[in-house]
């Protein structure tokens, strides 16, 4: 059997990143603590509307969190952010980097033809326990390469 592009790239899984499910179950037992206080302690009124709404605002990130991702397959890139979603085919992508200052770290930054730039958060990239700069810099670079081969091999850049 002869083994063509399309059935490699086919057999190859989408690369799929979210944010650890660790941050938003702590954001969500925030949440808890902090209608627990608003709810059952003896706070005055003005306290309990802070309280409440800053349960509020740490359920909105909780959930903005679950829905961030980064996916990849053989069709192009899809970034979720926490409002809205960005999607680029593989004809349209001139070029997969990795850029400094997105959000105040590095990152992997998609480039469109037409001069639009996608920036993946780096929370969805970035490991989550104290890691050195050089072991998240190789770390970021695998994932560009993984990046990199779901791209069929008729939109690669030359060299």
């Amino acid at each position: 059997m002869v083994d063509t592009a399309d059935d490699r790239h086919s057999q190859v899984p989408p690369l799929l990143r979210r944010i650890p499910v660790q941050l938003p179950a702590l954001l969500l037992l925030a949440v808890c603590v902090v209608a627990f206080v608003a709810l059952y302690l003896d706070v005055s009124p003005t306290t309990r509307g802070i309280l409440g709404a800053v349960a509020a605002g740490l359920f909105l990130v909780a959930v903005g969190c679950l829905r961030m991702y980064l996916e990849v397959d053989d069709e192009g890139v899809a970034v979720r952010y926490l409002l809205r979603e960005r999607w680029a085919g593989w004809p349209e992508i001139e070029r997969v980097e990795i850029a400094s200052g997105i959000r105040g770290s590095e990152s992997i930054r998609v480039v469109l033809k037409s001069g639009v730039l996608i920036d993946v958060p780096p929370a969805l990239l970035q490991p989550t326990a104290p890691t050195s700069r050089p072991r998240a810099l190789a770390r970021l670079r695998g994932m560009l390469s993984e990046i990199e081969a779901r791209r069929p091999d008729a939109f690669r850049s030359p060299g």
